[in-house]
């Protein structure tokens, strides 16, 4: 177990040819930062989710950590040790990667026992020592063992030649597969497991060396829902048992917020905000955060401001808690974000403090329904639809169908701002409990 400490990291790679503009200083080499500024302390056995869109640069983050690609600039320590340039088999870390990457020619069993002899064989030579004829008797004794016991693993059980070394791998591998309920496949091959026991193996490889830190790159991507929402439960069961510390890689929003200790967002190579998932969902530091955290997203409305405490928006006129007055001051008689989360919506009636729209199409999920809808303005007593798209949460005993006129009612303590030119949240000058935001 271990603190892992990224400091100032950066990646780059160089343009593929063709790529970018042509540098003046021909000697200097054209390249793309898909990494910058990364800094972040994932603690002794905390479970640290990392995720973004696609190409946010979250699996090459993982990928430095684990050693698999060179870092361009700053520093990775793992525990007490800098490991900016060991290569992986020296970090003590292991990985599972989103396709498995399991040895088709090799049963479960040495799947799980691959890495475990490599350990034991890398240890072995460390302690090696005398003279040179002495060391190559050594190593020649250990290659005869190790094949002894290659040749003799598929004869019946009584004939198995089983060197000390071995008994311990073997004992190992019988603890992991317990843990993970897979003893009865042990004698498979990957080809005849399915994407969720192949899924378990890749666990149990991981789990048996015994890291000082998992790294885990969307290994549950490849399985249907259900069997998604079973094994991350799973994982979370196992790294609380085993205390190690984890860092998971998703694009999933579900996986982060369900999952992790703390979560980090990333877009563009930068960390967005670093937090728990309640303070990241109801806290976002910005409209990209506040955007992709929240299924379906925030709705964003242009709004004006009008001190001490007004906005609207066309006939709209909504009157804020006075704590948003002082935040909000700066910005008086200028157009501000609002953000609304689709559950903090209401169905409600004709008045000036409501916003009207239009339905656009219903999605009923049994439980809850998601409204589509537009919102609408008057000109000249004639309604006109606007180019503001709105998802709104409805109960499902409410009954809405596509086309009809609804009016939106918010509560005032759920809403967020945004600051128009840098998209960053403005918080309220308040310590309210019942402010979402404390």
């Amino acid at each position: 177990m271990a603190q892992v400490v990224l400091e100032n990291v950066y990646k780059s790679f160089p343009l593929s040819k063709g790529e970018g503009v042509a540098s003046k200083n021909a000697h200097r080499t054209e390249s793309v930062n898909v990494l910058r500024r990364i800094s972040l302390t994932v603690n002794d056995g905390e479970f640290m989710v990392l995720v973004g869109p696609s190409g946010c640069g979250k699996t090459t983050l993982l990928r430095l950590i684990a050693g698999l690609e060179d870092i361009t600039g700053g520093h990775i320590w793992v525990g007490n040790r800098l490991v900016n340039y060991l290569p992986p088999s020296r970090r003590n870390i292991a990985m599972v990667f989103q396709n498995y990457a399991l040895y088709p020619h090799m049963s479960v069993y040495d799947n799980i026992a691959f890495g475990l002899r490599l350990q034991a064989n890398r240890g072995e030579e460390e302690k090696l020592s005398g003279t040179q004829r002495e060391k190559l008797l050594n190593k020649l004794s250990k290659i005869t063992e190790n094949l002894l016991v290659a040749a003799t693993r598929k004869l019946p059980k009584g004939l198995h030649y089983i060197s000390d070394k071995e008994q311990v791998v073997g004992e190992q591998v019988g603890n992991v597969a317990q843990l993970l309920q897979i003893e009865q496949l042990l004698n498979r091959y990957p080809k005849e497991l399915s994407g969720g026991q192949r899924q378990r193996v890749a666990l149990a490889r991981a789990i048996a060396r015994n890291p000082q830190v998992f790294l885990m790159d969307e290994p549950l991507s490849n399985l249907d829902a259900k069997l998604r929402m079973q094994t991350r439960a799973q994982i979370v069961k196992l790294q609380r048992q085993l205390g190690i510390t984890t860092i998971y890689v998703t694009h999933d929003q579900t996986e982060a917020m369900t999952m992790g200790d703390r979560v980090a967002i990333l877009d563009r190579g930068q960390i967005m905000q670093v937090a728990a998932p309640l303070e990241i969902y109801n806290r976002p530091e910005n409209r990209f955060v506040a955007e992709f955290i929240g299924s379906p997203p925030m709705n964003f409305i242009d709004v004006k401001f009008q001190s001490p405490c007004l906005i609207t928006k066309g006939d709209f006129r909504l009157t804020l808690p006075e704590n948003w007055g002082s935040a909000l001051r700066k910005y008086n008689g200028r157009t501000l974000i609002l953000g609304v989360r689709p559950e903090h919506w209401n169905l409600s009636l004709p008045a000036t403090k409501n916003l009207p729209a239009k339905v656009e199409w219903v999605e009923n999920f049994g439980n809850d329904s998601y409204v589509a809808v537009k919102l609408i303005e008057t000109s000249f007593q004639k309604d006109y639809l606007t180019t503001d798209s709105l998802q709104v949460r409805v109960p499902p005993e409410k009954l809405v169908n596509t086309g009809e006129k609804v009016w939106l009612s918010l509560n005032p303590d759920k809403i967020h701002f945004f600051d128009p030119e840098t998209e960053l949240t403005i918080f309220p000058k308040s310590n309210s409990p019942s402010l979402p935001f404390h």
